[in-house]
């Protein structure tokens, strides 16, 4: 929507006279407006939101979640995706748990259970991705913190902290660690051997002992913040001679001292201009610290003072003047007082302000501009507001005097992130600055009860309401978690909500801190907190230059539909195209088989298949006449590399003290499923690891062995892995940054091996090396006939194999004479669909309710990712309480078919 004619009556009519729109053309503002939206149609953005049942979990509960994909600045949901990428990643940033589901609308249901296979006490990501987002980068992925613990079968407890020191002009970072059991008492006078690993490389490794308070200090010299970017600590604390424990820290990539930037308004500081400059202070922890302080000039004069006002962030007015630079003098909370330069002012330009006026609806722009501007003669420029590709107010400005302004209304904006732009009369960006507008245009949601006081286990039935602002009903889906808050309360403000993401978060770069305070009591303060944060937070969805110039952005993943393909090229075995060749697609457990014949460029394709997750197939390429002396070559998506996780403000340090009342919950109601004979949560084992000893004999005599403890990881496979073949084992299990990618064998086609730090590594099988080409048939090897698998990645473990980083497979039959190579059968095992979880609820009405024979204490009450409102707006859903008594927490979120979100909190109490 163009509102440059509505905005011009407007201005008419304010005091505000000082611009002048220029008359219609199509060159500069048409030409840019046309570019935009031609980007917005070829470039749709995809947004993830996962709503979660609870804010952190233990080990053996299952988190729930629904999936909403929106994509546009109306965030409608999306058709652009068929297929959703979740991943569960712990603290050594590698992937416990990958699982694939199938979008329907735009949505989709889903759950990990945290078993201890997979999952410890830490801190653990959740990541969620589309194919199609990844053309725009991990930035804009779904990303959270939360935290696991472990109530039952924890005997150690740590907190980590960071303090620093000065070593001549070096500074050391030092980790202080303390170790207790449950109660807190400390694990006093203790061995510790801790390991500092570096994008899988063990770079040092050292001991120690835990003094009276069970505390260990480990130094790191010459800390340098960017060489810790995918590292972290691992530790095994040694409780007697048989019993080690392992802990394992993320190393926070964060500076040695708190740090601040300055952000001029829309870009740069120009010479005779007063504007507003904005800071953030961010502290080594990753969160914002208080700082106050000075502005003075290079002749020590005082211009200006600040202090923060929110999370370490602020701003204070300042004219520069020319032939003088600016510095501000920092004072930190603990009375440290630092130097820091402030941005070099330009001498001619503009400055772009933008008020967001609560108290009239409005949004006041003005465009300053320097004196040498307009000297010679007035200068066009030109304004562009859009959000989400979407404009909603272009504009030629001519500029003949120092300020122009104008006033738009709230209500012909949309609530979310909206960019002003000011543009060269050629076309080039000038200024940017972003605003968050809170219209009142969203879904109103409303729940309600029968009563606000319920029994034990008694039923409660609660209705839905969804409308619009104006009480229109409107039909929603929605995803309900209700959970006993006494057992599992949280901070609201440090949340991430339906809002929170797909308003903010998912349309900026960089860590927001509590994301979920700007929409939690929506007031004037908390508004111009917010604009605080657009102030020192960039928007990027796009470069100008590259919109304007008709540059399209690489596409290197195509979005991924519902139904899947199976598609690739056979070759001669001189890689010359095969036309006319005959390619079978079979499946031996399901009795399938395909076929289907190659074009004149040797491709083929299987279409509309809904591939489950455990599927596998062979593809049997054949030429026209039937000869096998061809080779089938698979088209493959690249797995997603890992990326750092930059959300280090939301680790939690200290588990313990955070989770007691949970823990308490969950440990009662493990010893009343115990003494009713009954395990009703995933079977919880000690974190148990036996030093030294070596229980393991191999079956076979090999030429090449690691002896057992000095791999960086040993893989053996029980009954509870559950997959179809070594390679998706391997996937699964195998710890550290090391991914899967397609190589092309010089014999063979496309095949997938392990790398890790950039470089292949190699693979051993009973002792012997393979080449590429045997590879893959390797890894169609039965998980059940093999008995372990050395992973061997640092320079301590490498003296085992004298030959790089490799993977070392053991079986139990003998491989040792090679696995023989065919090119013209591939055996491919896609990333299919997993399978869901129901959730649970116990009726306890029913006659013979087996329930009531034991406690329940479960922390999520009642959990729906699916329910519906009506033509009128309505809906409603009951569910029994738990025997838990206190505050009860119900949330609601959902979306409606126009991209209209809303999101409710509901209490009760239980007594």
């Amino acid at each position: 929507m163009n509102l440059k004619r509505s905005i011009a009556i407007f201005c008419s009519f304010s005091l505000v006279l000082f611009l002048a729109f220029a008359p219609q053309s199509i060159d500069p503002v048409e030409k840019i407006v046309a570019s935009l939206q031609k980007w917005a149609e070829t470039n749709p953005q995809e947004k993830v939101y996962l709503h979660t049942d609870k804010p952190y979990y233990v080990v053996g509960d299952t988190l729930w979640f629904k999936a909403y994909v929106t994509v546009g600045g109306k965030n409608q949901l999306s058709a652009v995706s068929g297929s959703l990428y979740i991943e569960l990643i712990n603290e050594a940033d590698s992937i416990a748990e990958s699982i694939k589901l199938p979008l329907t609308a735009g949505m989709a249901k889903g759950n990990f259970v945290l078993s201890d296979l997979k999952t410890h006490e830490g801190n653990y990501r959740i990541k969620a991705y589309t194919q199609w987002m990844r053309n725009a980068g991990p930035d804009y992925f779904y990303d959270r913190v939360f935290s696991v613990g472990n109530s039952v079968a924890n005997p150690v407890f740590t907190k980590i902290e960071y303090v620093y020191e000065k070593d001549q002009d070096k500074t050391n970072v030092i980790a202080v660690l303390t170790y207790t059991d449950e109660a807190g008492k400390p694990y006093a006078n203790k061995t510790v051997r801790y390991d500092l690993i570096r994008d899988d490389n063990r770079v040092s490794a050292s001991k120690g002992e835990t003094d009276g308070n069970g505390v260990l200090k480990v130094k790191f010299k010459g800390y340098n913040a960017k060489e810790f970017i995918n590292t972290h600590l691992s530790t095994y604390i040694s409780l007697d001679e048989e019993e080690s424990i392992p802990k394992t820290f993320s190393i926070q990539t964060v500076s040695t001292q708190t740090d601040v930037q300055f952000f001029p308004e829309s870009g740069n500081l120009v010479n005779g201009i007063r504007s507003r400059v904005a800071f953030k202070a961010t502290g080594t922890n990753g969160l914002g610290v208080p700082v106050k302080g000075v502005i003075t000039d290079n002749e020590n004069n005082q211009v200006a003072e600040f202090a923060a006002a929110h999370l370490g962030m602020g701003f204070f007015m300042l004219n520069p003047e020319a032939g003088k630079t600016y510095q501000a003098k920092v004072t930190y909370p603990d009375g440290a007082v630092n130097t820091v330069k402030l941005p070099a002012a330009v001498q001619t330009g503009y400055v772009l302000s933008v008020y967001n006026n609560t108290a009239t609806d409005t949004v006041l722009v003005r465009i300053s501009a320097a004196a040498s501007v307009y000297q010679n003669g007035p200068q066009d420029v030109s304004l562009i507001a859009q959000s989400g590709g979407d404009v909603f107010f272009s504009g030629s400005v001519t500029i003949s005097k120092a300020t122009a302004s104008l006033q738009i209304p709230v209500k012909e904006l949309r609530t979310g992130i909206v960019q002003f732009t000011l543009f060269s009369s050629t076309g080039a960006p000038l200024n940017e600055r972003i605003i968050f507008v809170q219209n009142n245009d969203q879904m109103v949601v409303n729940l309600s009860s029968a009563k606000k006081v319920y029994k034990q286990r008694e039923r409660i039935d609660i209705d839905i309401n969804a409308g619009d602002a104006e009480g229109k009903p409107l039909v929603g889906n929605f995803s309900i978690a209700v959970i006993d808050e006494s057992a599992v309360p949280s901070d609201e403000t440090k949340e991430t909500t339906i809002l929170s993401q797909l308003l903010l978060s998912a349309d900026v770069k960089g860590y927001i801190e509590r994301p979920n305070y700007y929409f939690y009591d929506p007031s004037p303060q908390t508004k111009a907190n917010l604009d605080l944060l657009m102030l020192t937070q960039g928007y990027r969805r796009f470069v100008w230059k590259d919109v304007i110039a008709g540059k399209n952005p690489v596409i290197p993943f195509k979005a991924e539909k519902l139904v899947t393909s199976v598609s690739g090229k056979l070759v001669t075995l001189l890689n010359k195209p095969v036309a006319g060749g005959n390619i079978k697609l079979i499946n031996t457990k399901l009795g399938l088989v395909m076929d289907t014949i190659t074009d004149n460029a040797g491709k083929f394709t299987f279409g509309n298949l809904i591939i489950t997750d455990e599927l596998s197939f062979t593809v049997q390429g054949r030429n026209p006449k039937g000869g096998d002396r061809v080779k089938v070559l698979l088209d493959r998506t690249p797995n997603q590399d890992q990326s750092p996780n930059f959300n280090i403000g939301d680790y939690n340090n200290d588990i313990r003290q955070s989770m007691q009342a949970y823990f308490l919950n969950n440990k009662k109601q493990d010893q009343d499923l115990q003494k009713n004979g009954m395990t009703g949560r995933a079977q919880q084992l000690k974190e148990v690891k036996i030093q030294v000893k070596n229980k393991w004999k191999s079956e076979n005599k090999f030429s090449i062995d690691v002896l057992e403890g000095h791999a960086d990881q040993t893989i053996r496979f029980t009954a509870k892995d559950q997959c179809y073949d070594l390679l998706d084992c391997l996937r699964r299990k195998i710890q550290g940054a090391i991914t899967f990618k397609q190589v092309e064998g010089k014999n063979c086609g496309g095949v997938y091996m392990p790398f890790t730090r950039g470089q292949m590594m190699n693979v051993y099988l009973n002792g012997r090396m393979i080449d590429i080409c045997e590879v893959e048939n390797v890894m169609n090897i039965d998980p059940v006939d093999v008995i372990k698998i050395d992973v061997i990645r640092t320079s301590i473990a490498l003296g085992s194999t004298m030959g790089g980083a490799s993977i070392l497979i053991y079986t139990k039959s003998v491989y040792t004479h090679g696995v023989t190579y065919d090119p013209s059968v591939v055996s491919y095992a896609p990333k299919g669909y997993s399978s869901v979880k129901e959730f649970y609820a116990p009726k306890h009405d029913q006659r013979y309710d087996y329930s009531s024979s034991f406690a329940d204490l479960r922390s999520t009450v009642y959990w729906n990712p699916a329910i519906l409102t009506g033509k009128d707006g309505k809906a409603a859903f009951s569910f029994f309480n738990a025997d838990g008594k206190g505050s009860y927490r119900v949330v609601i979120e959902g979306i409606n078919a126009g991209g209209l979100l809303g999101r409710k909190v509901y209490r009760y109490q239980v007594e």
